[in-house]
């Protein structure tokens, strides 16, 4: 499937505080999780994945993801932060833009090149610029289809 097959209303929310990385990871996966053991599954995923490394982009966006869902489908949540905040970026940038990703244990092919296309899109400064701009959750996934093309 392609990046945009993934972006529907529900996987967006908008105006969203942030207190810290453990916070936000907590949110996601309780919003990802279809139950208890999923969601301490996703949360363990995506707090594993950032001690390895930061998951900033640069250019005022995140990229948190991990693997661990049993199924072979792929979960993917946008988040517009209502302010920019430290995310330990790579560029030292405040991020804004939060895109989370859940892969199946067992990663494909099709996944590392669903996270390279995501990451190539969100890199763009222009597209990270509308989306902080959307006014709604259909605007933001008209930016998404039209940079997808």
């Amino acid at each position: 499937m392609k990046f945009i097959d993934y972006i529907e209303p529900k996987n967006i929310a908008m105006n969203i505080p942030f207190s810290s990385k453990k916070r936000l990871f907590e949110q996601l996966a309780t919003e990802m999780g279809e139950d208890p053991k999923e969601t301490r599954a996703i949360y363990d995923a995506l707090v594993g994945r950032e001690k390895i490394g930061a998951t900033s982009l640069g250019n005022g966006v995140a990229l948190p993801h991990g693997r661990c869902l049993e199924e072979k489908e792929v979960k993917i949540r946008i988040l517009l932060l209502n302010k920019p905040v430290n995310y330990e970026s790579v560029d030292d940038t405040l991020v804004q833009l939060i895109v989370c990703i859940i892969f199946p244990k067992k990663v494909e092919e099709s996944h590392d090149r669903l996270l390279k296309n995501i990451g190539a899109l969100f890199k763009k400064h222009r597209v990270y610029r509308a989306l902080i701009a959307a006014k709604n959750k259909k605007e933001i996934k008209s930016i998404i289809f039209n940079e997808s093309k």
